[in-house]
């Protein structure tokens, strides 16, 4: 075990040294906030996050990055770090070198094909990605021994069995209603909880509005040939941070916190604060 720790730390080190991502968001300088999310949604074409080009130029995009991988040397930005930091005390508890990461949100599996290109091959992962229908249709090609997609939480909590860590980055803003998403995700009883990427309003209310971003900007690397970049529109939910907060620590510790506001923008006269947060199931 402590032989597949050196391995990651050494992995690691040289590649957050030579690669810092530039954070991409919304060239918008104004956000209408609307009284609920079905009202945003309304005013997103293309079914927003279920739209099928987004979904496959995503799909797309992970699929080449997991093929180009294994020919140089791994860049690792700041955000993916975090994810591998993570990774660390799970895999440390395991008696089995063997670790069970439910990820909520995890579009077409980036998350697991970076970690799984910079852990040691003598870890065994068991990766079960939570996403739409609509991505999970496209990323079941993208399967392996060890990586899974499902629809819905309990599927996931079937397949996984035990749970050591659910990684979760940037999809609590991405959802209809994040206070229910956030009890089933705390309901799933996991040994370690990340949160990376969060964005929250300071205040005891809900911001939502819409995000726009180049469709380029969406998945890991260049736009795939043969799509023409264009704006895509989504709605976005900034949770009160005082409710996430209270709820979270209700059932777990917080370990560490990360200063990561590429979750975030800004909105006029609201207080949108974004960070990550890595949190311990307390003991019963």
């Amino acid at each position: 075990m402590k032989r597949i720790i050196r391995r990651v730390i050494k992995k690691i080190t040289p590649a957050i040294i030579l690669q810092k991502l530039q954070k991409k968001t919304t060239v918008e300088s104004a956000h209408q906030i609307f009284l609920n999310y079905q009202d945003a949604l309304k005013l997103c074409p293309s079914n927003a996050y279920e739209g099928e080009e987004l979904i496959e130029v995503i799909f797309k995009k992970t699929k080449r990055f997991a093929e180009t991988l294994n020919t140089g040397i791994i860049a690792v930005s700041e955000t993916v770090a975090y994810s591998l930091l993570s990774a660390i005390n799970p895999i440390i508890e395991s008696k089995t070198n063997q670790i069970n990461v439910l990820d909520f949100g995890g579009a077409c599996g980036a998350h697991y094909f970076h970690l799984r290109s910079v852990l040691s091959k003598d870890l065994k992962m068991n990766w079960v990605v939570v996403e739409t229908p609509t991505m999970v249709k496209y990323a079941k090609e993208l399967e392996t021994n060890e990586l899974y997609f499902v629809d819905n939480l309990k599927d996931a909590i079937n397949k996984l069995g035990t749970i050591d860590l659910i990684h979760t980055s940037g999809t609590l803003q991405c959802v209809n209603d994040p206070q229910k998403y956030l009890i089933d995700i705390l309901n799933c009883n996991a040994k370690w909880v990340l949160f990376n990427r969060l964005g929250m309003n300071k205040l005891e209310k809900d911001v939502v509005t819409i995000h726009s971003s180049m469709l380029s900007w969406n998945g890991i690397g260049e736009l795939p040939n043969g799509y023409i970049d264009r704006w895509v529109k989504y709605p976005f939910n900034f949770h009160s941070e005082i409710k996430f907060l209270n709820t979270l620590q209700e059932k777990y510790t917080i370990v560490a916190k990360f200063n990561d506001q590429s979750g975030i923008y800004a909105v006029q006269g609201e207080q949108i604060v974004g960070y990550g947060l890595l949190c311990k199931k307390n003991n019963p």
